[in-house]
Formats: structure tokens, C-alpha cells, sequence
């Protein structure tokens, strides 16, 4: 706004004065104070911070994922050895304590009993023949012509 424009709108001196000293009050009023940079500063400020946390909480999942990692790393060692104890009590070779499958140690032990089922059974020995030997006379005759006939 200019003096020009409101005195070719026919305004008075005194209420153009008045125009624009309030006018300039506004201007005074929006165009930044100390306050403002005070302002900026802390805005700045708590920019950093946003970012420092932001790098701490990016560092800690990357902790805590790592944890879970050790945590599963830890159950999985826990597994094969009640596997490996369980197999030693079932009498399993430990070859086999790998295959053992379950959760739990009850499963555990259930799949060893029946692994154990397979694993340890014994052969039944043969039989002994029941039928007599057979007395044979001509025995000695075949053995003497077997003898000539390599001859």
C-alpha cells in the first residue's frame, strides 16, 4: 500500500496518516522479532535430537534383532542336546538322535520309543535242524570218484 494510491482514492491527509500508520503496526506485527530466531534455534535443536534418536532406536532394533538371533540360536542347541540325551537313554545310536522329531520331551521321548522299536530289535537266532543227519553208505564211494575225476 502506498501514499500515492490512497490519495488518488480522494482520502484526506490525516486519514491517510492514519492509514498508514496502522499499516505499518501490521508490517511491524508480521515481520520476525527476536523471538523468531530463538525460535529457529530450538527448532534446530530439536531436529539434532529427532535424529540422534532416531539413529539410537535404528542401533537398538538392530540389537534386538540380533538378540532374537541368539535366542533361537540358544533354543536350537537346547533341542539337539535333550535329542542327544534322549537317544542315550533309548539306546538309539546318535547318529540317529538327529531324526528324532517333537517339540517337547514327551514327543521326544515318544518318537525314540518307537525309533528304539526298530533299531534295537534282535534277530531271532536260527533254528536248529530237527531232521537226523542222513546216513549216507555210498558216502565214501562218491568222495573216491570225485577225487579220481579231478584227477
Amino acid at each position: 500500500m502506498n501514499r500515492k494510491f490512497l490519495e488518488e482514492l480522494g482520502l484526506e491527509k490525516d486519514a491517510i496518516d492514519s492509514i498508514m500508520a496502522e499499516h505499518g503496526k501490521a508490517i511491524q506485527a508480521v515481520k520476525p522479532t527476536e523471538d523468531y530466531e530463538d525460535l529457529k534455534n530450538t527448532n534446530a535443536t530439536l531436529e539434532q535430537q529427532l535424529a540422534d534418536l532416531q539413529n539410537t532406536l535404528d542401533s537398538k532394533e538392530t540389537e534386538l534383532g540380533t538378540l532374537e538371533d541368539l535366542k533361537k540360536e540358544i533354543a536350537s542347541h537346547k533341542l539337539d542336546k535333550l535329542k542327544t540325551n534322549i537317544a542315550i537313554q533309548a539306546n538309539i545310536p546318535l547318529e540317529l538322535a538327529n531324526r528324532l522329531s517333537g517339540e517337547n520331551e514327551e514327543e521326544l521321548k515318544l518318537d525314540a520309543e518307537k525309533i528304539a522299536g526298530f533299531v534295537n530289535k534282535k534277530t531271532p537266532l536260527p533254528l536248529k535242524p530237527t531232521e537226523p543227519p542222513v546216513d549216507d553208505k555210498d558216502a565214501g564211494l562218491k568222495q573216491m570218484l570225485k577225487n579220481m575225476n579231478e584227477q
